[in-house]
């Protein structure tokens, strides 16, 4: 693993700020220029490259550092992501308009800098957007459901002409992970919120499908459309799509469950 990350010793100026932000010591001091250890494995989380003022570490090859924009954020930042952050709602009614692939694609992307346990990133997604796919999906679950009783609110739901499973969400986001990664689903749920974030700051409304999730695993012919690997769990869910105008939440509400803390 240790391989990708190279020193340009001539650029190096001996600084060590690479070595002290380095999570696990993987870089060593030798000969007052650094070096990788040969029996520790490298994270690859470029900390000691966006650390570097002399820009003398690369990654196969080429700098790693693809933005040096100033990171002074603006007065009214704080601000603004706080009324961004509180005015973040779930919405399960929504227009027939697509959600373009280009903006999904963009908005996992991004994802890809939440944290991730180790830096492993194992997240994987898969996106429905055929209204077959979707009304497939559904009927499975309907099946499933009528045979067990501990979901019976869903089909009791469904023929009230409420789909609590989906909504009518034209888009479904699914991510899953393998079981055998740290932390799977802490990581997907970090990547969905982060990608969610924007999303909705892009018009493109959301919630989180609890149902969706927890079926999509437990459901054989469901674990079998989405073609789910060997040792692979679904982490988290989210219907997507453009909000119908009775969900024009301009208003901040009250949050009436409020956060418990204790300090020690």
């Amino acid at each position: 693993m240790n391989k990708n990350i190279e020193f340009d010793k001539e650029k190096c100026i001996g600084c060590f700020m690479c070595r002290q932000v380095c999570p696990f010591n993987v870089i060593e001091f030798i000969e007052e220029r650094p070096a990788l250890n040969p029996g520790k494995s490298c994270l690859q989380c470029m900390h000691c490259a966006v650390v570097c003022p002399a820009e003398a570490i690369s990654y196969n090859g080429k700098n790693p550092v693809i933005d040096k924009r100033n990171r002074t954020l603006p007065e009214d930042f704080t601000e603004s992501l706080e009324s961004h952050l509180m005015s973040r709602r779930s919405y399960r009614h929504f227009t027939n308009q697509p959600v373009s692939r280009e903006i999904l694609e963009h908005a996992l992307q991004v994802a890809c800098w939440a944290p991730s346990a180790k830096n492993q990133h194992l997240t994987k997604y898969i996106i429905v957007d055929k209204k077959e796919v979707i009304a497939q999906i559904m009927e499975n679950i309907l099946e499933f459901a009528k045979d067990h009783s501990d979901l019976d609110i869903i089909v009791k739901e469904y023929e009230e002409g409420n789909n609590p499973v989906m909504g009518n969400a034209p888009t479904l986001l699914l991510a899953y992970s393998s079981d055998s990664a740290i932390n799977p689903v802490g990581d997907g749920t970090l990547k969905l919120y982060t990608a969610e974030l924007l999303l909705q700051a892009q018009g493109v409304g959301s919630c989180w499908a609890g149902y969706l999730t927890r079926l999509s695993n437990r459901i054989p012919k469901l674990r079998k459309l989405f073609d789910l690997p060997e040792g692979s769990s679904f982490i988290g869910a989210l219907m997507l799509g453009y909000p119908e105008k009775l969900e024009n939440y301009e208003k901040i509400p009250e949050r009436v469950k409020k956060q418990e803390i204790k300090w020690l």
